[in-house]
């Protein structure tokens, strides 16, 4: 099975998404970056499992730190608290959360309120949660010590390799993508990382273009998954195994289970 543990697939078009979803043989892990988001990921999880028999979206609320200016204020709201406490509960993991000091616009005391908010419903509940620390990584890995039973996932780390020895340190996984194999860095990151924390992950529509590529399709995991494998000096087939045994591992037994409900208004 070929999993893509962090992707945007609200951000395409249905025309291109429902194309190529009925082509694709694996699981997406469809990240949102606020509430709008989430409610359309499910969508399209749902018509996933109507229509692409081959394919399991699972849909994952989160708000992302450029979202926090317009999302902190609501978190006062004891009505919208009640509303985001459903998505968490059907939500097998959370992301994507976290802050952002290098692209995000948003104030960093609205960013860390937002992340807070997550951390401490993922450290009641003992639950995953896929984290974006791009030039915040101090504070994150302070921050997380704060909620030791909240289960961290870093999402594209490419910052110090001291503070990523200390996520290792912590047993908390890595994903890695689309710039593995254009970064000596991430390369060097991607060598440290213990087998046993090792994800996989486009964070497509956008990211391989960004980077100066030219595809964002859903297949185009199958080439990052290849892409480790030979910088790892691995087989295949041998990595699908282990990325496979870690996500059962990381989502607790709920890797192949989703919740079809519709979320609550």
């Amino acid at each position: 099975m070929i999993i893509d543990f962090h992707t945007h697939l609200d951000f395409y078009s249905d025309e291109q998404l429902h194309s190529e979803l009925k082509n694709f043989c694996g699981t997406i892990i469809a990240a949102s970056v606020d509430e709008k988001s989430y409610l359309r990921n499910c969508q399209l999880a749902k018509w996933a499992f109507e229509n692409a028999k081959k394919c399991l979206v699972i849909p994952t609320f989160g708000i992302h730190p450029n979202s926090a200016d317009e999302n902190a204020p609501l978190l006062d709201d004891p009505q919208i608290i009640k509303r985001f406490q459903s998505y968490l509960d059907q939500s097998p993991i959370i992301g994507e959360i976290g802050m952002d000091f290098c692209w995000s616009e948003c104030k960093a005391q609205n960013q860390e309120k937002v992340f807070r908010f997550f951390l401490d419903y993922c450290n009641k509940n003992h639950k995953a949660c896929l984290i974006h620390t791009k030039d915040a990584e101090a504070q994150i890995a302070d921050i997380l010590t704060d909620y030791p039973n909240a289960k961290p996932i870093i999402h594209w780390y490419d910052g110090p390799e001291n503070i990523f020895r200390e996520f290792i340190r912590r047993d908390y996984p890595q994903t890695f993508g689309v710039e593995t194999i254009r970064s000596a860095h991430v390369q060097n990151l991607l060598k440290v990382t213990p087998p046993h924390l090792l994800l996989a992950e486009t964070d497509n529509p956008d990211s391989e273009i960004w980077l100066g590529g030219t595809r964002n399709d859903v297949a185009l995991i199958q080439k990052v998954y290849q892409d480790l494998a030979d910088l790892l000096k691995i087989s295949l087939p041998e990595l699908e195994k282990q990325i496979e045994k870690n996500a059962r591992t990381f989502l607790g037994g709920k890797l192949g289970k989703i919740s079809l409900t519709a979320p609550l208004q």
